[in-house]
């Protein structure tokens, strides 16, 4: 059964654990790819399968008036994120506290918190104040906490990357087909 995690302060203590990290909005096919990998490494591994999303998103909180509408609201994100066999799902309250943390407070009190042993990234992540960490900062900071970082690679549907971007313009020019098959 999965656990709703709602307080990156009090993270309750977790066995070790496979992360990843996102908007996951509309939990469309190139997130169940990254989701699929750490529910594989989660059982070859016997970790636990934590997914971490924010709530407002990032570009919510920092540019309300240009944000996009969403896909899917946090509620719907977790129940999608259950019905996969997700074990803990993150959400994290993005405010300016948070939106404050460096990169390595990043890394120390929320990964290091939830025992990350293993991370899943899409290869376009960034993260931390002023988003300042990226995918070679957090292998660096995996060798010295002892987690390992794993990419994942853009995922695509006729040569076009798979984002909740090309959804919603799917939706807008009315072709149903392809928002069938980016949602998966």
């Amino acid at each position: 059964m999965t656990q709703l995690l709602r307080h990156w302060q009090d993270i309750p203590p977790l066995t070790s654990s496979v992360v990843t990290i996102g908007n996951f909005d509309g939990v469309h096919c190139g997130h169940q790819t990254i989701l699929q990998r750490v529910l594989t490494i989660s059982k070859t591994q016997y970790l636990a399968s934590v997914v971490m999303f924010f709530e407002p998103q990032p570009q919510e909180f920092f540019a309300p008036h240009k944000a996009p509408p969403r896909l899917m609201d946090w509620r719907d994100k977790f129940e999608a994120l259950r019905d996969l066999g997700i074990d803990y799902v993150l959400l994290i309250k993005f405010d300016a506290q948070f939106r404050g943390l460096t990169a390595q407070a990043f890394v120390e009190k929320v990964l290091l918190a939830v025992n990350c042993q293993h991370l899943v990234i899409g290869d376009d992540f960034r993260f931390g104040c002023d988003r300042s960490g990226d995918f070679a900062f957090l292998q660096q900071a995996g060798q010295q906490s002892g987690f390992k970082v794993e990419s994942t690679p853009t995922i695509t549907n006729e040569s076009q990357r798979i984002s909740s971007t090309r959804i919603r313009q799917a939706i807008q020019e009315a072709d149903f087909a392809l928002v069938h098959t980016l949602l998966g």
